[in-house]
């Protein structure tokens, strides 16, 4: 059934909203996004604007959402480009795709990754699945290649702390049964320093000439590749 035309204007008018908040984000950071603002830049009145979003925090949750998913779904989409048994060409297409997505929505990756936006609190009930996600492309090709037997993994990671060991026994219910305390660990450690490497690179962090080409980065992964035996 086709959309009406009030369902279209609102999905093109709430897609302007979205594309706006970014531009002001690009140009005065997330922590001084503003409604108002926004509706003077659309030439809307703000009580037009609130129809849309309740307020700033649900703006912002909304841009969350969205960029984890889009986050999410380039980098399965480099996945599913590779043959399911070819683990070290599976990572390495989904790292690179981690990359290029930051690379070219730097307000999205520092919204989501980025200094936490002075009081405003990401609710947990729609912000922490679809953070899960983008840390499950990289748990997910891990996981199958320790089921193919295809994952080198430190014996440090079976025995761990019990404060460490009592975080992941509280992530447990969220996550498949099959997945490895292993392979939770390394998820976290390589998506961690993968983060580190692009943060550095978008924000000038490494000397000039360094990081920009992504050799570094892609040098890094498959270093990684191969310290993890895939």
């Amino acid at each position: 059934m086709p959309l009406s035309r009030r369902e279209q204007l609102r999905i093109e008018t709430t897609a302007e909203i979205k594309s706006t908040a970014r531009q002001q984000m690009a140009e005065v950071g997330a922590a001084a996004l503003s409604l108002r603002a926004i509706a003077r830049k659309m030439r809307m009145s703000a009580p037009a604007l609130y129809r849309y979003f309740a307020n700033r925090d649900a703006l912002v949750t909304a841009l969350i959402v969205e960029a984890y998913g889009s986050l999410g779904a380039v980098m399965a989409a480099a996945d599913a480009e590779i043959d399911r048994k070819d683990f070290h060409g599976r990572f390495q297409a989904t790292a690179d795709a981690f990359r290029h997505w930051a690379l070219a929505h730097p307000q999205d990756f520092t919204l989501i990754y980025g200094t936490p936006i002075p009081d405003y609190e990401a609710p947990r009930e729609q912000t922490v699945e679809p953070a899960g996600n983008v840390l499950q492309q990289f748990g997910t090709i891990l996981h199958e290649a320790a089921q193919a037997g295809k994952l080198q993994v430190s014996d440090r990671y079976r025995t761990l702390p019990t404060g460490l060991q009592k975080s992941i026994d509280e992530l447990r219910p969220f996550l498949p049964d099959a997945v490895s305390t292993e392979v939770i660990i390394l998820t976290m450690v390589i998506w961690s320093l993968l983060y580190g490497l692009v943060w550095g690179e978008l924000y000038g962090h490494f000397p000039p000439g360094l990081a920009e080409s992504g050799e570094l980065y892609m040098l890094e992964v498959g270093t990684l590749c191969v310290r993890l035996g895939l």
